[in-house]
């Protein structure tokens, strides 16, 4: 639920971007939020954005272009990225690292200043597919079996 001074400034927004993004168990998910870069030029001292869950908790400030966590929530700290070169053209987004499947929910990034916007993500968290990033090592069994079959057994 968003409340306190968020609710307030969602009255002053236009109609919020709705995104949905999928993420796996243990990958990474990047969550958009933008203005045209038309709006910032040569500005960008003069545009915050905030970022938190539904839930109000902080997950990231960019307050005139420098990043600020210091009061971020301690389930966000040191899984959350965002894309300093980027400020200049408009793009605040985020990438959090380390899905687990308790982040789904959605996460709002509200910029404020000379123009603002505000982007609602819906995160879906389901586990990884077979296949999908779960390379395990050989055993060793296997290993001995593969040199004895290669190596050895072409000289008996």
């Amino acid at each position: 639920m968003i409340n306190g001074v968020f609710a307030l400034l969602l009255g002053a927004f236009s109609e919020p971007v709705r995104v949905t993004v999928k993420g796996f168990v243990g990958e990474s998910a990047v969550f958009p939020c933008s203005i045209p870069d038309s709006e910032i030029q040569g500005k960008i001292e003069k545009f915050n954005v905030h970022w938190r869950d539904n839930e109000d908790k902080l997950v990231c400030d960019i307050i005139a272009s420098n990043r600020t966590c210091t009061d971020q929530d301690p389930k966000y700290k040191f899984r959350v990225e965002t894309f300093p070169d980027e400020y200049k053209k408009g793009n605040f987004s985020i990438k959090l690292s380390s899905l687990q499947k308790t982040d789904a929910r959605k996460y709002i990034c509200h910029i404020t200043g000379p123009s603002q916007n505000h982007t609602i993500t819906e995160l879906h968290v389901e586990d990884k597919p077979e296949g999908r990033g779960n390379h395990r090592q050989p055993s060793l069994i296997v290993l001995l079996i593969s040199f004895l079959l290669t190596c050895i057994l072409p000289f008996i």
